[in-house]
């Protein structure tokens, strides 16, 4: 995958999936200034908090995604097991230097042809996207919008890609570091509405 700078993680379980379903868990960005790109940092992240948690300052935003997929608290075991099933990438390959400052205009368009290698490469049954800015700003690849009504009569947006054939959607939630994502039995129902289309 020649396009991607940042390596995405692959649980070596992906092929069977959570719950049944390939899903790319899809971040915005990694976070370091000094300018250099370590193309393992996506892996190592991941592996540490599934493997080691242990007070790293993301571990909270983790936490509460892990919940909102399974919708309790999961065990360690479950936790390896949950990150064994998935794909985690970052969208933006280019680093930003910190929580909450905007990323450089011209690396989300930069970043367009990696996550589209990286679409082709794995053909995820499905993608839950971190993030309202984030959902804004992926490409639309000749895709299209549609709205996932819920039972309380809320309703969550998501985008459908169409890549070799197959039809793949994409689900804007709200990032599980911001204050409304962190209300992690709502997004629970949001997710499993959605892998369940």
């Amino acid at each position: 995958m020649e396009k991607i700078n940042y390596k995405p993680w692959v649980g070596k379980n992906y092929p069977t999936g959570f719950k049944g379903k390939k899903i790319l868990v899809l971040g915005e960005s990694h976070y370091d200034d000094s300018g250099d790109i370590n193309s393992d940092l996506t892996q190592e992240v991941i592996r540490d908090l599934a493997y080691e948690p242990g007070g790293q300052a993301y571990l909270a935003t983790f936490t509460c995604f892990e919940r909102a997929m399974a919708g309790r608290q999961m065990t360690q075991k479950e936790r390896e097991e949950f990150w064994e099933s998935v794909i985690f990438y970052n969208y933006l390959q280019f680093p930003t230097s910190g929580p909450r400052i905007n990323p450089n205009p011209k690396h989300w368009s930069a970043s367009e042809d990696a996550f589209m290698e990286l679409l082709k490469t794995y053909m995820p049954d499905c993608i839950i996207v971190w993030g309202v800015r984030l959902f804004n700003a992926l490409p639309e690849l000749g895709g299209k919008g549609g709205v996932l009504e819920l039972e309380n009569g809320d309703s969550a947006d998501y985008w459908t890609y169409p890549i070799n054939g197959k039809e793949i959607p994409a689900l804007k939630i709200h990032h599980p570091s911001a204050p409304t994502g962190r209300s992690w039995e709502y997004w629970n129902k949001v997710i499993n509405k959605f892998i369940n289309l």
